[in-house]
């Protein structure tokens, strides 16, 4: 009996985290380029053969969450008719130079800084292949990726696409960096794990951006859903711990009896 509250708090655990999950995407469904979340937990042959993470007897702890990851599906594109909006349609994403190195994102809603340089809203530069990208007059982005500014050539987008769908990890803001041990050395357009756009790989759309990738209805079903089972796995713990108190009582009284 006490096994199956175990199991019941870890499936507890496990929907609270897909409910914070969930939580975050509907908080971004207006963010430009934003990735949805989704937890990801142990299948059930690991746990009924017993490779669960913390056994209970001779059982594994029902479920839980290994792991979260980003879905990197496109969203649709949203016309701003704003130059320094920029989406890119296609897999590649933005390079963008931080000061913990370089990171990606999907989100092209640009501006200049004080010195000219094309940034994020969060005041990280905009690489190109040579570095940073600096326009002195009217921005005009082609779909290849190349910058010009009062006709004159200003740079080349650095469009880069990760070589796996598990290379990306978020880091915030938009941004993404490369995971921790992903194999290959670094190249001059990037880190491992990215390489950098071919022709015809990814087109940059001026004056659009890209919308999250959030269904706000399927969304709102997955919370219903989840908030349905922890209110179900509650009720039976709770009328599990209820026996379990009401059979114990039940037995200190029968053992008082004999005693006497």
């Amino acid at each position: 009996m006490i096994r199956g509250i175990y199991i019941a708090a870890s499936g507890m655990m496990a929907q609270e985290a897909k409910q914070s999950a969930i939580s975050n995407n509907l908080a971004n469904v207006s963010t430009p380029g934003f990735k949805r979340d989704i937890a990801v937990g142990e299948s059930f042959s690991d746990i009924v053969s017993g490779f669960a993470r913390s056994p209970v007897g001779r059982l594994g702890m029902s479920t839980a969450i290994t792991a979260v990851y980003s879905d990197h599906s496109s969203g649709s594109m949203a016309s701003t008719e704003s130059p320094f909006d920029l989406a890119i349609e296609g897999d590649g994403m933005f390079a963008i130079q931080t000061d913990t190195g370089i990171r990606y994102t999907r989100a092209g809603n640009f501006k200049l800084d004080a010195e000219s340089y094309l940034v994020t809203w969060d005041g990280h530069r905009v690489l190109g292949a040579d570095g940073p990208i600096r326009v002195d007059g009217p921005l005009v982005v082609h779909d290849d990726g190349g910058v010009y500014s009062d006709g004159e050539f200003r740079g080349q987008l650095r469009i880069m696409i990760p070589t796996a769908g598990d290379v990306l990890v978020k880091v915030g803001g938009g941004l993404f960096r490369v995971r921790d041990g992903v194999a290959g050395a670094a190249n001059a357009a990037g880190a491992a794990g990215m390489v950098q756009a071919q022709p015809g790989e990814a087109r940059v759309i001026q004056g659009a951006l890209e919308s999250a990738n959030v269904n706000v209805v399927r969304e709102m079903v997955d919370m219903i859903t989840g908030f349905r089972t922890v209110s179900y796995t509650h009720l039976r713990a709770h009328e599990t711990v209820l026996d379990l108190v009401c059979r114990l009582l039940l037995e200190k009284k029968k053992k008082t009896k004999e005693k006497k």
